[in-house]
């Protein structure tokens, strides 16, 4: 290759202060790669400690490196170079090349191509087409992502409407407890376990005085007992989608007693195999759906009052409630009227609700987005599908404060 060539490709390569020796073309493992042999042309030389600058080195070392570079065609490529060692950092080191990304035998730009893949595709995805073991890109999504979040001491003295859940780690009883600041929509804290266990390592880190600061919480029943104990000033709001959810579960249970045996007729196998029916919002079932329904009407009473019950419900929390007072005569209407049903079930959700009617109608007092903490948590389980599970618990939360936390993250800027 002539003089010419190779400085163009040294300056297309982002690789000034060397000059290319030799392009190379061989298989290794089976796989065709491009060896990019490079030799110096300054003379400075940085210590990879400390980043201090020196005009003489002590030695090259005996073999050439490599670092991973962004593919030339279709094969990988590598640079390689002889590194030298200078003196410094109370002995001697390994220099620090301009081009290498600390930490990490691949090159800056190879380096910012994986982070940038990372906010769009799963590790496995990436980690296949880049030729690279799963560990090795997940690491580069930690370092890149932990860049991006800079200083985690997180400063949380502004916060002031807080929404708390927990969202499964595993897809199973491994629990997460998210906080999230209402206002700004963004994860300030991810907390070890659920209720207390998880939340308290952040009502301590909050202090005296930031605990007095918080105005509201979101949260579901399972938090109340340690919210109340810990934010005596706070107003507590009973998130309304929880609140359906125990209706759901309620009709779940229902519908397991009631056809708890292999069912004999059709309605209780269709029951049995489509209970969505009977969860679903009442207004996004089609017509097909809904005549089961007013089949179930005629041939099982228990189960679609019940049902009734839950649409009931569910129309109340929903409507845009002017007078506060008959949001609450209505939610004591329907304890009374879940209690006439005379099904377990149903009597126990009116018996959760009944003395958290206030923390209900705070939900319709303040201008506080109470569909924010399930859209976050949604998120979250999208990430964890997506990576099919997350083996390392300090890597799914990075990834959290980065899809919920981050919402001007730098690596999706980038052009692929």
């Amino acid at each position: 290759m002539s003089q010419e060539r190779t400085d163009d490709l040294a300056v297309y390569l982002g690789l000034q202060g060397f000059a290319i020796e030799s392009v190379e073309k061989l298989f290794e493992d089976g796989v065709l790669v491009k060896i990019v042999h490079l030799l110096r042309r300054s003379d400075r030389y940085v210590c990879s400690g400390c980043g201090k600058s020196f005009s003489e080195s002590l030695f090259d070392e005996h073999e050439r490196i490599r670092f991973r570079d962004c593919s030339i065609g279709d094969a990988p490529t590598y640079l390689e170079i002889r590194t030298v060692r200078v003196a410094c950092c109370g002995g001697t080191r390994t220099e620090q090349l301009p081009f290498a990304m600390p930490g990490f035998r691949m090159t800056r730009r190879f380096f910012e191509r994986l982070a940038a893949l990372c906010t769009r595709l799963p590790v496995h995805a990436v980690a296949e087409m880049a030729q690279l073991s799963w560990d090795t890109v997940a690491r580069v999504d930690k370092q890149a992502i932990a860049m991006a979040l800079g200083d985690q001491d997180l400063d949380l003295s502004s916060l002031r409407w807080i929404g708390v859940d927990e969202v499964t780690r595993t897809g199973g009883h491994v629990y997460f407890t998210i906080v999230t600041d209402m206002l700004s929509g963004k994860v300030v804290w991810i907390g070890d376990g659920k209720g207390e266990k998880g939340l308290r390592p952040f009502l301590e880190a909050l202090g005296r005085k930031g605990r007095r600061r918080i105005r509201g919480v979101v949260s579901d029943l399972g938090y109340y007992a340690v919210i109340t104990a810990w934010l005596t000033k706070a107003v507590h709001i009973l998130d309304r989608f929880h609140i359906v959810q125990w209706m759901n579960e309620a009709l779940n249970q229902l519908r397991r007693r009631i056809f708890s045996a292999a069912p004999v007729d059709e309605m209780g196998r269709t029951l049995k195999m489509k209970k969505w029916i009977l969860l679903s919002a009442r207004e996004k079932l089609t017509r097909k759906d809904l005549r089961i329904l007013d089949q179930l009407a005629e041939i099982n009473e228990p189960l679609y009052h019940a049902y009734l019950l839950k649409e009931h419900l569910r129309a109340i929390l929903k409507y845009p409630w002017k007078y506060l007072g008959a949001l609450r005569r209505r939610l004591d209407e329907w304890c009374d009227i879940a209690r006439l049903a005379e099904l377990p079930e149903v009597v126990r959700v009116a018996d959760r609700l009944e003395p958290h009617l206030e923390a209900v109608v705070a939900g319709h007092r303040h201008d506080i987005k109470l569909g924010l903490v399930e859209a976050i948590n949604s998120k979250i389980g999208a990430l964890r599908v997506q990576a099919r599970g997350y083996r390392d618990p300090e890597y799914f939360k990075l990834k959290i404060f980065q899809r919920c936390g981050l919402p001007d993250n730098p690596w999706a800027k980038i052009v692929l």
